[in-house]
């Protein structure tokens, strides 16, 4: 997948970039182990493609941290364990509470061939995808779902009741990389409107609501007290809201923490979320379950393209091939809103940013 260092790109060492973020992290006062763990998720996101949930993300940290929104040394505990159960307090943390809890259910479901779940409050809102692909990568199928701040309203209203509320299935597949579904329950990530704002571009029709509800594709508009669209906007906008209301059951109502209206919009570093894994041999032979996703995946391969359309795709492998083509050659590109607000973050805590390998302007 070729790159373009176009439009003020600049093409970063991933190492000298790890370790730039491990240091701002260190410099904001999280232990070595957390500091790496946060690192590790920007950097998967970045890596991925998903620039509204990578390195773009550090600013929006550092305030958090230094503004007391986030706990950079927290006392996650155990509220309730059952043999198939956990709930944590995140201890208003980061990334770390949710990996604890897949690492937990991981553990536990493997010990019970069966199904263990757990449950994250007061935590940062979470990037689902990486946590569920935890499980996959450890041969679970794996879930995890966040929801956050309101900024969705019920379809026919326009008060904001329900966050982004983002899911995500991961399933191991074989010699074909895992099957990542990571979406929001909304037409789209509400960082990437925000970045769109920030670089005076539109956004796609059906994305964004004004304030009163209505259509438009000023990003703007979101900023200033708009709306995201429900996911299936705008014929069927019941269907992304109703995913989104059994996600806030999930992660707010079942946890015993905030949901829909009742959410803190200030500070916005607050969030809740539910993971889960499976052992698949509690169903059947792990290596069966993997030919028969071998054969699901190249039955959808095998079908008829439309005209232009090389190949096929499935959710999640336009990611992992440029996560390993970029580990591969060991660079990763930002782009020049990312990098300025690197540069920036770095420079109010005083810590140098990595070094540019090629720089070139569109």
């Amino acid at each position: 997948m070729a790159e373009n260092p176009g439009n003020g790109i600049r093409l970063v060492r991933i190492e000298d970039l790890r370790h730039c973020l491990i240091a701002a992290f260190a410099r904001l006062e999280l232990p070595r182990e957390d500091a790496e763990q946060v690192t590790e998720v920007l950097l998967d996101s970045e890596m991925r493609g998903h620039e509204n949930h990578g390195v773009h993300l550090l600013g929006f940290l550092a305030d958090a941290y230094r503004g007391g929104g986030m706990n950079p040394r927290p006392r996650i505990r155990a509220l309730r364990e059952t043999e198939g159960a956990l709930l944590l307090d995140g201890d208003h943390s980061h990334v770390v509470g949710a990996a604890r809890a897949m690492r937990w259910c991981i553990e536990r479901a493997r010990e019970r061939k069966g199904m263990a779940v757990a449950g994250v409050r007061n935590s940062q809102p979470i990037v689902p995808g990486f946590y569920a692909r935890m499980a996959a990568e450890a041969g679970l199928i794996g879930f995890a779902c966040a929801n956050g701040i309101p900024m969705v309203a019920p379809p026919g209203g326009r008060t904001p009741t329900l966050g982004t509320n983002p899911l995500a299935y991961a399933i191991p597949a074989g010699r074909h990389p895992p099957v990542v579904l990571d979406v929001a329950t909304t037409t789209g990530a509400a960082f990437k409107v925000r970045l769109a704002a920030q670089r005076n571009r539109p956004v796609p029709e059906g994305m964004i609501l004004d304030r009163e509800g209505r259509p438009t594709t000023d990003p703007n508009e979101f900023v200033w007290g708009g709306l995201m669209a429900p996911l299936g906007s705008p014929a069927a906008p019941h269907k992304g809201f109703g995913l989104a209301l059994v996600i806030d059951a999930l992660t707010g109502v079942l946890t015993g923490a905030d949901f829909a209206r009742d959410f803190p919009t200030e500070p916005a570093t607050v969030g809740n979320a539910t993971v889960w894994a499976l052992d698949i041999e509690a169903f059947m032979a792990r290596q069966e379950f993997l030919a028969r996703m071998e054969a699901q995946i190249d039955q959808v391969k095998a079908g008829e393209r439309l005209a232009g359309i090389d190949e096929l795709l499935v959710p999640g492998e336009r990611g992992h091939r440029r996560y390993h083509e970029l580990s591969a050659r060991g660079t990763v590109p930002l782009s020049g809103a990312t990098w300025e607000g690197l540069t920036k973050a770095c420079s109010s805590l005083s810590i140098s940013p990595p070094s540019v390998r090629l720089s070139r302007s569109g």
